[in-house]
């Protein structure tokens, strides 16, 4: 799936397109879960939550227009997460369980964990495009050394290539996996 910036996969599901809304699905999946579970809702509750978020984006339609001027995407995001999130726990039939279970307030969470959460949605989502952009042996090379923590030896040893081709590929990687994180966080 070739990457698609948040502007015009918007501009592309207020269209109606199908494929886009398959792709913000996929991309912001993760995210919603994550958001979800910081409410504390069950697995059958997250599965409530992805469809209600992508159901009320849904229903904006053509209404819908992103105006960065009015804000950030994410924090869009998080609101409309937030309200059915906190829809999905006031329908809960035992409500001793869910004031129980629930730590805090439930419509000021934490602002340093939404944005961590945000900051490793950017980071998965650039590395899938840099898996996309860059040649498979760089790819692993970066994966091996720069994620797994491997050293650049055994690397060099498992991939039949030379150490400083290690170091090489990895400052690539990193170079231009910054670039990405970068036009990530611009849109």
């Amino acid at each position: 799936m070739g990457y698609t910036t948040k502007k015009s996969l918007l501009a592309a599901i207020q269209n109606g397109d199908e494929i886009s809304w398959f792709e913000f699905y996929e991309t912001y999946r993760p995210l919603i879960i994550l958001r979800g579970n910081d409410y504390r809702l069950s697995s059958t509750e997250l599965d409530d939550l992805c469809q209600s978020v992508l159901l009320d984006i849904f229903k904006m339609g053509k209404r819908f227009r992103y105006d960065p001027a009015k804000g950030r995407f994410r924090d869009y995001l998080r609101r409309v997460i937030s309200h059915n999130a906190i829809d999905l726990i006031r329908k809960r039939k035992d409500r001793e369980c869910a004031c129980t279970e629930f730590p805090g307030n439930l419509t000021d969470m934490n602002e340093a964990h939404w944005q961590e959460e945000w900051q490793a949605h950017i980071l998965s989502q650039a590395l899938v495009i840099l898996r996309e952009q860059v040649e498979i042996g760089t790819f692993q090379v970066f994966e091996l050394y720069a994620i797994k923590g491997e050293p650049p030896e055994k690397v060099a040893r498992f991939l039949g290539i030379s150490v400083s081709a290690v170091y090489v590929a990895k400052s690539r990687a990193v170079a231009k996996l910054r670039k990405i994180v970068e036009q990530l966080r611009e849109e």
